[in-house]
C-alpha cells in the first residue's frame, strides 16, 4: 500500500514537473530558448525564435522567456508650456546654421521576430528596458545628426525634412540590426525655434509669400496679354479671311454682270444692227415708186381727224390763221399729182421710142 502511495507521490511530481516544463506562446509574442547547462555544447541563447503554441524546455538546465513582437510607440513630445518654453521629452538639437529648434517626434519600432534572440542575447526582453535603453538614446542621437543637418530655412521645406527623417529611419535600422530591433516609423509633429528666431523667420516667409505672389500676378498678367494678343491675331485673321472671301464673292458677282452686261450690250447690238438693217430697207422700199404713195397715205390718215392751226403774229400785232391741215393735204395732193405727171410723161417717152 506505502509502495502505491510512493508511487503516485513521484507520478504527481513528475506530472508537475513535466507541466512546468511545458510554456504557451501567445499570437503576439515570440519565444526565445536559453542553455544554462549542456555538458555535451554551448550553452547560452539559443538561434532560434518559437512562435505560437507550447514548446519544452528542461528547468534548471534550460530556460524559455516569451517577448513581445508587437508595434512599441516612444513619443518624444513637449506636454506643456511654461512661460516662454515648453517642457516635456522633445528633441532638441541645433540647425547647421546654430539656431535651436525643438522637435516633436513619434517613434515606432518592434522586435524582429525573425531575430528576436539577438534582443535576448544582447539587450534583454524587458519592453521598458529595451526603449529607455537602446531606442530612445540611439534614435535621438542618430536624429539630430540628420536634422541638424538642415539649415533654419530648410526646417520649413516639409520634403527636406521628410529626407531627413527618412535617412534617420535607415541609419537606425542598421545600427539596430544586430539586436534583434527594428524602427518601423519616425513621425515628426511639429518643431519650434525660438521666440525672436521663429518671428524674424514668420515674417521673412510673409514678404516671401508676398514676393511669390507678385511673380505670380506678372505671370498670370503676362499670360493674359499674351491670349489676348492670340485672341486679336486669330480676330484679325478671321476678318482677313472673312474680306477675302467678300472680294472673291463680290470678283465672281462682278465676272457675272460683266458677263451678262457683254451679252446684254451684243444682243442689244444685234437687234440695234437688225433694227437699222430694217430701216434701210424700209427707206430703199420707200424711196421706190410706190414709197411715196405709201408715205402719203400714211400721212393722211394719222392726220385725219386732227385740227392743226398756226397763229403767226406780224410785228404790227396783225393776227393771221394757216390751216395747217388744208395745207398738209394740198402739199400731199400736189406730190401726188407731181408724180402722176412724171409718171405719165415715162410711159409717153417710152411709147415714143417704140415707135
Amino acid at each position: 500500500m506505502k509502495k502505491l502511495l510512493y508511487f503516485f507521490i513521484v507520478l504527481a511530481i513528475v506530472a508537475l514537473y513535466l507541466y512546468t516544463c511545458s510554456i504557451h506562446v501567445d499570437t503576439d509574442e515570440v519565444g526565445v530558448k536559453v542553455i544554462y547547462f549542456n555538458p555535451f555544447g554551448k550553452t547560452g541563447v539559443v538561434s532560434k525564435t518559437y512562435n505560437t503554441g507550447y514548446h519544452f524546455f528542461l528547468p534548471p538546465f534550460t530556460g524559455f522567456t516569451k517577448v513581445k513582437k508587437t508595434e512599441q510607440k516612444l513619443e518624444m513630445i513637449a506636454t506643456h508650456k511654461k512661460g516662454d518654453k515648453w517642457i516635456g521629452n522633445d528633441l532638441k538639437l541645433k540647425t547647421s546654421g546654430g539656431n535651436d529648434v525643438w522637435v516633436d517626434l513619434i517613434v515606432t519600432w518592434k522586435i524582429n521576430p525573425a531575430k528576436a534572440y539577438l534582443c535576448v542575447a544582447n539587450v534583454g526582453e524587458n519592453i521598458s528596458k529595451i526603449q529607455n535603453t537602446i531606442i530612445k538614446p540611439i534614435t535621438r542621437s542618430v536624429l539630430r545628426f540628420y536634422l541638424g543637418q538642415l539649415t533654419s530655412e530648410e526646417f520649413y521645406e516639409a520634403k527636406k525634412r521628410e529626407n531627413a527623417v527618412k535617412k534617420a529611419k535607415e541609419s537606425l535600422n542598421k545600427k539596430l540590426e544586430n539586436s534583434g530591433l527594428e524602427i518601423t516609423d519616425i513621425l515628426l509633429k511639429d518643431y519650434r525655434f525660438n521666440s525672436r528666431y521663429q518671428k524674424a523667420i514668420e515674417e521673412r516667409k510673409i514678404y516671401e509669400q508676398k514676393a511669390l505672389e507678385y511673380v505670380a500676378l506678372t505671370k498670370a498678367a503676362q499670360e493674359d496679354a499674351n491670349r489676348k494678343k492670340f485672341e486679336a491675331q486669330a480676330k484679325a485673321n478671321k476678318e482677313i479671311e472673312k474680306a477675302k472671301g467678300i472680294y472673291q464673292q463680290s470678283k465672281l458677282k462682278g465676272d457675272a454682270i460683266l458677263y451678262a452686261a457683254k451679252k446684254n450690250a451684243e444682243a442689244l447690238f444685234a437687234l440695234k444692227k437688225a433694227e437699222a438693217e430694217a430701216l434701210m430697207e424700209l427707206n430703199r422700199a420707200l424711196s421706190g415708186p410706190g414709197g411715196i404713195n405709201l408715205v402719203a397715205d400714211r400721212l393722211i390718215k394719222s392726220l385725219k381727224g386732227k385740227k392743226i392751226i398756226i397763229v403767226p403774229v406780224s410785228d404790227n400785232g396783225t393776227v393771221s390763221f394757216v390751216d395747217v391741215n388744208s395745207l398738209l393735204k394740198n402739199l400731199v395732193a400736189s406730190k401726188v399729182v407731181n408724180h402722176i405727171e412724171k409718171k405719165e410723161e415715162n410711159k409717153t417717152k417710152k411709147g415714143e421710142r417704140k415707135k
